[in-house]
């Protein structure tokens, strides 16, 4: 029975059919061929329609097989069209035995859409490559009929030499044998692990399967000359700008520390306390040694402020005693001057009784003349020698002179009057000369008394004036010693002195710390230093303000070197390369590795190829060469080329290639020459982005053909540009409004995706040397 069910399953498989599914507005079946899926590689065929049953061609169809929730590094396929109209083709890789999603993915006419089926290894899926219909019929009906003869045979006993065939041991030992295997059969059937190998699926299984035929999608990149500057490329590390460590100044118990490592902190955070309960009462006694201090310069003050009024009333007291003597000075010289005038005066009047004197005399002699005269006149009269007349006036002068003569005397006597007057004022001013200077010697006294007064004051001034300066000094003092207690209880509140993150926590509070240790470690992260560790040989080459590409993790940075090391490590002959990244976002942290890539020479126009692209073979460098050939595919050839340096993921070329050709980007290792390629980036950008409005573009030794395009207004659009002529400007296109550039390889479409567009909108695209020149109008 267990041979007849077999029997009847391999006539059921002639008949077999593909496994059916839909992809959005498509419907698709998908075949293999060996019809049976195998363990390993096999063909895949896939006829697609719309839902209205017509073929569907010029589609762009792809396929990925692989185990559900088990990825074994697949990739996506794409289905080359074959003779029939929506047949397509590819190669897929059953790894291992068991159950396998297929996923179509259809971009076409009527949109993009995607659908998976399900198989499984050993599953019959019918090939249209396979026997026709009738054949299999054929082969069907010859199996029932042996399947039928064998049985009749069996019942009626027909053959002639059954007994000679079979004897009753083959017998029973051929249905013990049956029914044994039966019962593996059905035991590894219904108990073996879900997904496990039979013994053969294990022997046929290829874990590493080979390239599959037919095309191999790869991703090409033009070769194009490029403004180039060669730079190497290092691996280096984020260091932080600053990294404090926050030590204790002062011993203590640490009681507070909220803070945790990764934490952010500001400038003078307070980060961390320590006990302050011996620096407290310190601080105390110094506050209360600073205001005894402050009351005692008040104190001093008010006497020193005493002290100078003393000063000043002794100096006012001094300053009239100095006027009395100024004074009495001046009465000396006055009654001086009163002598020596009293003394003039005596002479004078004592000249004048001298005069009165002479005048006495003269009027005597005047007299006696006339006495003799009248004498002589009275005889001469008498004689009658003279007349009456003549005798009186003679007479009458007797008499004056005699008159005169009296006065003369009288004014002697007035004379020495006045010389009495005269001493007697001398004698005054000589007793005034010596009272004024009796008065004067009195009030030198008493100044030269007081002065003993002044000096006494002015000396317990400065007395004062000292205790002052001595109260300000203990004041200091005491301030200082207060200044001190405050600083060393501040000491016990940590701060930041950076802003920057929390890289370790050293210390948990509860634990005794010494002056000098460590509790926190800060780093400050913005900027952020960006070093690589160059060999001294190489050094040289690099210098402050080059350009200098970073990556890290898909991040890409161009920054310039802020600093080469002067001197390089003893052991490892390295020096160190250093940028500076502003990291205001605090995106890099100190530790994460980095590539650096820095620059050694001036820019210049050069051959590129992507690095990626290169590969290297006993010590010489090759890319793989993608040659075009019929139907949008290409054939790979290995060509070896002369790099002179490498930067920003393109590699300078020397000779090998030219501008024009087509690398194949991140080529697998069992990519050979002569291998069938299509160009999966072109696909990419077809099939990216569905429902666009698409037009195309070409350049030409004319121009942009067309040059003015009208594209609709209000949504996005597609452009495709595609080069036709090598000895053209064209090689990129340039969207100048919205800094949209894009490379144009030979021969090879590019999509551009243009986002909405305002109705009246004039986009201008030209090429690199501005000499192409389009419009594209939303209208």
């Amino acid at each position: 029975m267990k041979s007849l069910t077999v029997l009847c399953l391999l006539v059921l498989a002639a008949f077999a059919f593909g496994v059916k599914g839909e992809a959005g507005a498509y419907r698709f079946e998908v075949k293999s061929e060996p019809e049976v899926i195998p363990v390993g590689k096999a063909k895949l065929k896939i006829s697609v329609t719309d839902k209205a049953g017509r073929s569907v061609s010029k589609a762009v169809v792809k396929v990925l097989a692989q185990m559900p929730g088990m990825p074994m590094g697949e990739r996506e396929t794409l289905a080359t069209p074959v003779e029939y109209p929506g047949n397509y083709e590819t190669t897929a890789v059953f790894g291992m035995a068991g159950s396998y999603d297929i996923r179509v993915s259809i971009n076409g006419s009527q949109g993009i859409g995607a659908g998976t089926v399900s198989v499984s290894t050993g599953q019959s899926v019918a090939s249209d490559g396979s026997m026709s219909f009738v054949a299999r019929a054929l082969i069907a009906a010859a199996l029932f009929g042996a399947v039928g003869i064998f049985l009749a045979i069996a019942v009626k006993g027909s053959f002639k030499n059954w007994r000679s065939i079979f004897s009753v041991q083959v017998i029973v030992s051929l249905v013990l044998l049956s029914v044994a295997l039966g019962a593996v059969i059905w035991a590894v059937n219904t108990f073996r692990r879900p997904g496990a190998m039979t013994p053969l699926e294990a022997q046929v299984m290829e874990m590493n399967v080979p390239a599959p035929d037919g095309t191999l999608p790869v991703e090409l990149e033009p070769v194009t000359s490029k403004t180039f500057s060669s730079a190497s490329t290092y691996s280096g590390q984020a260091v932080a700008f600053v990294e404090q460590d926050v030590v204790a100044r002062v011993s203590g118990t640490l009681v507070w520390m909220p803070t945790y490592v990764g934490a952010k902190v500001k400038k003078g955070e307070i980060l961390a306390r320590l006990d302050t309960s011996q620096t407290d009462p310190m601080v105390r006694e110094k506050t209360a040694q600073s205001a005894a201090a402050g009351h005692g310069i008040n104190i001093a003050q008010s006497d020193y402020q005493r002290s100078i009024a003393d000063v000043s009333q002794a100096q006012a007291e001094q300053a009239i005693r100095v006027g009395a003597i100024d004074e009495a000075a001046a009465m000396v010289i006055a009654s001086k001057q009163d002598v020596a005038s009293a003394e003039a005066n005596l002479k004078l009047e004592q000249a004048s009784i001298l005069d009165a004197k002479a005048q006495v005399a003269s009027m005597q002699a005047d007299r006696d003349y006339w006495n003799q005269e009248m004498e002589r006149s009275r005889q001469l009269f008498a004689k009658g020698a003279i007349s009456k007349d003549e005798l009186q006036k003679t007479q009458s002068a007797t008499l004056s002179a005699s008159a005169k003569v009296r006065q003369a005397q009288a004014g002697v006597d007035v004379a020495n009057a006045k010389v009495g007057a005269a001493r007697a004022a001398l004698g005054k001013a000589t007793a005034g000369v010596s009272a004024a200077q009796s008065k004067l010697q009195e009030m030198q006294a008493e100044h030269h008394s007081h002065m003993a007064h002044v000096r006494s004051a002015e000396a317990s001034s400065r007395s004062a004036l000292n205790r002052v300066k001595q109260a300000e000094a203990e004041q200091t003092m005491a301030s200082a010693g207060l200044e001190g207690a405050s600083v060393q209880r501040d000491y016990s509140i940590l701060k930041s002195e950076v802003d920057g993150i929390v890289s370790a926590r050293l210390i948990s509070p509860g634990v005794l710390v010494a002056p000098g240790q460590a509790i926190l470690k800060i780093a400050q992260v913005s900027p952020v230093r960006l070093q690589a560790n160059v060999p001294q040989e190489k050094l040289s080459k690099f210098h402050v303000g080059s350009k200098v590409m970073i990556k890290i993790g898909n991040r890409e940075l161009v920054l310039a070197v802020s600093s080469v090391s002067p001197s390089v490590d003893t052991t490892s002959r390295m020096g160190v390369v250093e940028a500076i990244y502003a990291n205001s976002g605090t995106s890099i942290f100190p530790g994460q590795i980095v590539s650096m890539s820095i620059s050694t020479d001036d820019d210049h126009p050069q051959i590129v190829v992507p690095s990626d692209a290169m590969q290297l073979d006993n010590g010489k460098a090759f890319v793989w060469v993608a040659e075009p050939s019929s139907n949008n595919e290409f054939v790979a050839s290995r060509v070896e080329i002369q790099v002179s340096g490498d930067s920003d993921g393109w590699t300078a070329v020397l000779s090998g290639v030219h501008s024009g050709q087509q690398v194949v980007r991140r080529p697998s290792t069992d990519l050979t020459a002569g291998t069938r390629l299509t160009n999966q980036s072109i696909e990419k950008q077809l099939s990216s982005k569905p429902a666009l409005d698409v037009q195309n573009v070409d350049i030409t030794a004319a121009g942009y053909d067309p040059p003015s395009i009208s594209v609709p207004a209000g949504r996005p659009f597609r452009l495709i540009f595609t080069r036709r002529d090598d000895k053209t400007c064209g090689t990129e296109v340039i969207f100048p409004d919205l800094g949209i550039r894009k490379t144009l390889p030979l021969n090879q479409p590019v999509a551009v995706d243009i986002p909405i567009q305002p109705a009246g909108k004039i986009l201008h695209f030209t090429c690199p040397m501005n000499m192409l020149n389009g419009k594209a109008v939303a209208r």
